[in-house]
Order: structure tokens, then sequence, then C-alpha cells
């Protein structure tokens, strides 16, 4: 190669370099790139034309050849691999091979994602500055992945409330946490737990368009919305109901004489004052017409809704259902709470619950159902029993029972109104208790997924029920005596001495070589 053909390579790489430093530090396109491209074509022409005698012996030559054919293989190999990528990158089959399905979305959050229309702008915001940010953000990026999966809609964005103070602000993120803002058709939800439940019940929050009406009887003495001293108020359960697109408001007898028509649901907690015939005849009117209404009943208080749990075909009984707990000493009747702890695995309210959990209960009551059958044309379904070492007693301070368990602490009927004429499909969600919704108990163990759920179901929302956590199952391997026996003497033993055998003789054949 001539030395003026090496100079006009040179000029040729020099363009070249000014060419992709000047594109990267402009960002955009303008006439001096011609020139560079000009001058690198012309002089690359010049080199191999000045040279030609060269470059024509070169790539003659046996070894050049083999050279290319090479070269073109690995450049076709690093062309297929980069074409595979490209591809499983945005078509990819996911398989979740656990028992429990840990690893997949709920039955119920791949029904929220098939209502969605529109794109859900979903945005990460967070701390640099917060410990275990990186991997709080790679559990989030792993699980939003599962809805981005089954739905192209859901458009992920990260912002660090650091560098982002107008919108810490405008969507009113605290600082030094994580949280998750959701918005869909102009509404938002904000979220600062990072798991299916809350990622699905934000998605609730935003995809409904109206927000179902709830209203809290009062006038009879019933648990208040407004907070109180001790816990013993539902502000806690208002504060929840909200912040699920509900509206919660409260209403009375006396004011309204029926129950408002736009009325999705009511909710009846705990009277301590009976009920005028007239309002119970409303009751019956409103859920004739199609109503949903969950009572919360407590025990030893007479509230005149008796004909109308007889008309549904249930009944209360009066007692206080209690349940032991172990103790190193023995067993003991539990002084906290009586644990509902067997739910209905058919009823879309409770059908989520999985074993070894419980809701929490005040001592409540037992719900029985009258007569062997229930009325033609009901449904009548135990949501919550407790487990056989429950046992029920006349008053708290009674040391003799009544009776052994297991009990019915929660019922849901559901079917047309005995003896009305066009009656519609009504749904009633009965509960023996009603401190099981009050500040002290709502977000104990099962008792806000209860709720939601119930409140869903009453208000005809069964495909937002809220999901309950996925239990990790484990397979237990168990051993006969026989069996165990030969796990020994046809794999324990033989395998490690065939292993060693084994390397004996190939040992003894390299030795002999």
């Amino acid at each position: 190669m001539s030395q003026l053909g090496k100079l006009l390579l040179l000029g040729a790489l020099l363009s070249l370099i000014s060419f992709i430093v000047f594109l990267a530090l402009l960002q955009a396109w303008v006439p001096f790139h011609w020139v560079a491209i000009f001058f690198m074509v012309t002089f690359t022409g010049g080199a191999i034309y000045l040279d030609r005698k060269f470059y024509s012996e070169f790539f003659s030559m046996k070894t050049t050849k083999q050279g290319l054919s090479m070269g073109t293989l690995i450049l076709l190999v690093v062309c297929i691999l980069s074409a595979v990528n490209f591809v499983g990158a945005r078509r990819y089959l996911t398989l979740d091979l656990s028992a429990a399905k840990v690893n997949s979305l709920s039955e119920q959050s791949l029904k929220i994602l098939d209502t969605m229309k529109d794109d859900l702008k979903v945005i990460y915001f967070y701390n640099t500055g917060m410990e275990g940010v990186e991997t709080n953000r790679k559990q989030f990026v792993d699980l939003i992945r599962k809805y981005q999966d089954h739905s192209p809609r859901i458009q992920l964005d990260f912002v660090d409330v650091n560098t982002r103070p107008d919108l810490t602000e405008k969507y009113q993120i605290k600082q030094g946490t994580q949280a998750v803002l959701m918005e869909y058709q102009g509404r938002t939800s904000l979220i600062e737990k990072i798991d299916e439940q809350e990622i699905t019940g934000g998605l609730v929050k935003v995809s409904r368009a109206t927000a179902k009406k709830i209203l809290v009887v009062s006038g009879h003495g019933e648990l208040p919305l407004d907070s109180a001293p001790g816990g013993d108020s539902a502000s806690f359960m208002k504060s929840l109901l909200e912040g699920n697109r509900y509206d919660v408001g409260t209403f009375t007898f006396a004011e309204a004489g029926q129950v408002p028509a736009d009325a999705d649901v009511v909710m009846i907690l705990g009277p301590k004052q009976q009920f005028l015939e007239s309002e119970v005849q409303a009751l019956e009117a409103y859920l004739e017409g199609g109503g949903g209404v969950l009572l919360a009943l407590e025990p030893h208080q007479a509230t005149g809704l008796e004909p109308l749990l007889n008309r549904v075909g249930i009944k209360t009984a009066n007692n206080f259902v209690r349940t032991t707990i172990k103790l190193p000493i023995g067993e003991t009747t539990d002084p906290r709470f009586t644990r509902g702890s067997v739910f209905s695995p058919t009823n879309p309210i409770t059908r989520p619950f999985g074993q070894n959990q419980f809701t929490v209960f005040r001592f409540p009551q037992s719900i029985e159902r009258v007569g062997t059958n229930p009325p033609e044309g009901l449904q009548i379904d135990d949501l919550v029993r407790t487990d056989a070492s429950s046992f029920a007693v006349t008053n708290l301070q009674a040391t003799q029972k009544s009776a052994d368990g297991p009990f019915t602490v929660a019922m849901g009927i559901k079917g047309k109104m005995p003896g009305a004429a066009d009656a519609k499909e009504f749904q009633m969600v009965v509960i023996g208790d009603r401190e099981f919704v009050n500040d002290q108990s709502l977000y104990q163990n099962l008792n806000r997924d209860l709720l939601l759920n119930a409140v869903a179901s009453l208000a005809r929302e069964e495909h937002i029920i809220s999901i309950s956590p996925k239990e990790v199952g484990r397979t237990e391997l168990v051993l006969l005596d026989t069996s165990f026996v030969l796990y020994i003497f046809l794999f324990a033993i033989p395998l490690p001495l065939a292993l060693y055998a084994g390397s004996f003789v190939m040992w003894w054949r390299r030795r002999s070589a």
C-alpha cells in the first residue's frame, strides 16, 4: 500500500469521526454532515483506486477468502441472535408453575384489565436517598410487568421526588416514601403500599366512572361514622369506602320515611333501639326493589328487625360465640376476640380467602336458619363460620357452655323477597357483630377484605372484589419405615459406591495406559 493511499484512508477515518461527533453533539442534521460524508467517500474511493492492484491481490488470497467467509458467518449469527432477542423482548410467554399461582395475577385483576378501553398512566415516585430504593423499585417493576403482559395500555414512568418537586406537590407525594400514582380518563388514585391488592384496588378506583352510593342508617344507636373515643366508631370504614370511590352518607327514616331510591347499598351497623314497623316495611320495600343491605347485629339487642329476618329464612341466636386458644399451660378461652376461620368456598365474597386466615369478631352471636329449607326463591350461604373449638354462652360472665361449635357468624342471602309480586333479586349480608368494622377491628386480619367484598357484592360489582394475599404452598414428603429402608439400600448407599467404583476404574485404566 502506497504512502498516499494510507493518508487518504486516514482522511476518510477522520471524516467519519467528525460526522459521528457532530451528530451526537447537535442531535440534529446540519449541512456540515453532507461535507463530512463527501470527504469520507472521496478519500475512501481515492485510496482504493490508487492501490487497486494491492486490494485485488489481497482479496484473491486464500487466507483473505477464508477470513471473509468466517466474518460473514459471524455477522450472520449476530444478526440472527439480535433478531431473536428483538422479537423475544416484545413477544414472550410466561409460565407460572407454582402450585398457588403466586407469580400470576388473580382472576379479579385480569377482569379489571379487560374492562380498560383507554391508556392507563402509572407513575412510580421514589427517593434516591431512601434505603432499599433499588430493591423496592425492582419489586414494583416485576409486579407491574404482570399487568403489562396482559394489557398493552399500561404506560409506566419513574419520577424522583427530589428532581420533580412540581409533580410531588401536585399529587401530594410524601417526602422520603415511595408511591404509585394511577391516572385513567382524568381520574387519579394514589397508593403507597406496593402489592397486587393495592394495585388492583387503585385500578378499581380510577376505572369506575360513577361512584356507588352507600347509605348508613342512623337514629337507632348505630355505630357512628364520626370518630369516637375508644375506637367505637366507623370513621375508618367511611374513609376506606370513600377511598374506593364509594359515596358514603347517612340517613334517618324520621326524615326520609323510606330508603332513598338512589341507594346502592344500605348499611345498618348494630342498632341498640328498635325499628318501627313502618321502618321495617320500608326496608322490605327496598329489598323487593332489588336493593342490597348489610346488617351487623349485636347480641342481646332487640332491634325490631326479627320479622324481616324471619321472612328471608334466618334468625339470630342471641348468644355469645367464643373460641379457644392454645397456651403452654393448655387450652383456654380467648379473652380478646372470636375468630371466624371457615369460609364459604363458593360465595364470591369469601372465595378469595385462603387457609390459615381468619376474621376477627368481638364475641358475636351466631346466625341460624329457620327450618331445614330456605324460603322459595332464596339462596342462603354460610359465609363465615367458627371452627369446632368454639362454643356459645348465654352471657359473657357464664362459665357453662350453652352449645358447642362450629357456628355461623355471617350469612349471605340472595333471591326474590318471598310473597312479593314482581320483586327483583336482592342481596343481604347479615353478621352477628357490629364491632368487626369499628376503628379498632377494621384493619385486623381479614376484616377489611370481608367488608370490601361484601359491599362490592351488594353493589353488584363482584368483578372488583378485593384480593386476598396468595399463600405459598408447601409439599411435604413423608416416608414410611419401609419406604425409608428402600431409599437407604436402593439409593443412598448404592449411588456413592457406584461413583467411587467408577472413579477407581477410570484411575486404574489411566494408570495402566
